[in-house]
């Protein structure tokens, strides 16, 4: 009994350790081709972009809105049996920390082949007259141009089963928190980043111009995501005509048939444009996906969150398991590339 007892921590400890290289082999391969990879102009535009994002968390204005998201989650939790940092919340912000070497990587790793190409036979499309424009009011048009691009982006990634798999990573939280809007894979975090910045690429003929609104459409909404993401019961009154709320986007993350197929939208409220605004703008529903194997941390524990972490990396790849979580969906047929027929497919408008 003692011997198997043995047998069975070393194997804990080998497994433990194996995720734990893995992950940081894959860090440390990542940040490799982040420093000495060639990203070209779009590339450039991507990394401004997740840098400033991550300037977000070193700054004072994520210092006052960590404190104040979090007071509100106590004040008036949205799910009061949700207040608090569990595991899957610390799993979130671990996330944010990885995000930074992935994106980068990532970046240069794609968008280097991507920008040769544009450059050779898109730059008549690059529009000229924006040189003269104060970075203000670049920063302000690019700002509106990237939300709509977020909003389409977001609506593909729901519409489109290969990509629904991997943004089913986002979705997989059960106890969301500011720290959710990191939840993302690396391949769905991309997707949306090039469809987003893209248009920077034409609308500024500089890339000093580039960069700079790239970096100010960063670094401004950057609390704004975390809000929406948080457990703060608030639709934000007369506001939520205009902006995302907490309450809204909570509805999108529903698990209940019924919210699903609606509220795309990231920082204005474009889902009310386009008919794909729920009406539902009072219930606070559980959120999360349906399979109860899915690989989450349930205690503080390094080689938890290290297993957890290279589970939901490879979890999209795994076509049973995204079959199971994707039972009784809209996107019940998901695993064998095909989009499914469930509640809200065919119609998004609630208008």
């Amino acid at each position: 009994m003692v011997a198997t007892a043995e047998r069975q921590f070393l194997s804990g400890v080998r497994s433990a350790a194996l995720d734990i290289g893995v992950v940081v082999g894959l860090l440390g391969f990542l940040a490799f081709m982040a420093l000495t990879g060639r990203p070209g102009q779009l590339g450039v535009l991507l990394q401004e972009y997740m840098w400033s994002s991550f300037g977000f968390f070193v700054s004072l204005q994520f210092m006052l809105a960590v404190p104040t998201i979090f007071i509100l989650e106590y004040i008036m939790p949205a799910r009061p049996d949700q207040k608090g940092v569990g595991p899957n919340v610390i799993m979130d912000a671990l996330y944010m920390l990885i995000h930074l070497p992935v994106f980068s990587a990532t970046m240069v790793f794609i968008s280097g082949p991507i920008n040769d190409y544009l450059a050779a036979n898109a730059s008549w499309a690059v529009v000229d007259t924006t040189r003269e424009w104060p970075l203000w009011l670049a920063a302000l048009v690019g700002l509106m141009i990237a939300d709509f691009g977020t909003w389409f982006a977001h609506l593909l990634k729901h519409k489109v089963s290969w990509i629904w798999r991997f943004h089913m990573i986002h979705h997989s939280q059960p106890r969301m928190s500011m720290f959710t809007a990191n939840r993302t894979h690396p391949i769905d975090a991309f997707f949306e980043s090039f469809l987003l910045l893209l248009p920077f690429y034409f609308l500024f003929p500089s890339i000093t111009e580039k960069a700079g609104a790239v970096f100010l459409l960063g670094l401004l909404p950057g609390w704004y995501v975390r809000f929406q993401h948080s457990n703060v019961r608030t639709n934000m009154g007369p506001l939520r005509y205009f902006m995302v709320t907490p309450q809204s986007h909570r509805v999108h993350h529903s698990t209940e048939p019924g919210h699903w197929n609606s509220n795309y939208a990231n920082i204005f409220a474009w889902d009310r444009l386009f008919g794909t605004q729920h009406p539902d703008d009072t219930s606070y529903p559980p959120t999360g996906i349906n399979d109860p194997y899915f690989p989450e941390p349930t205690r503080f524990s390094v080689a938890e969150f290290a297993s957890s972490f290279v589970g939901q990396m490879l979890f999209p790849f795994d076509s049973e398991a995204v079959a199971r979580a994707s039972t009784g969906s809209p996107y019940d047929d998901a695993a064998d590339g095909t989009h499914g027929t469930g509640p809200g497919r065919g119609s998004t408008s609630y208008s």
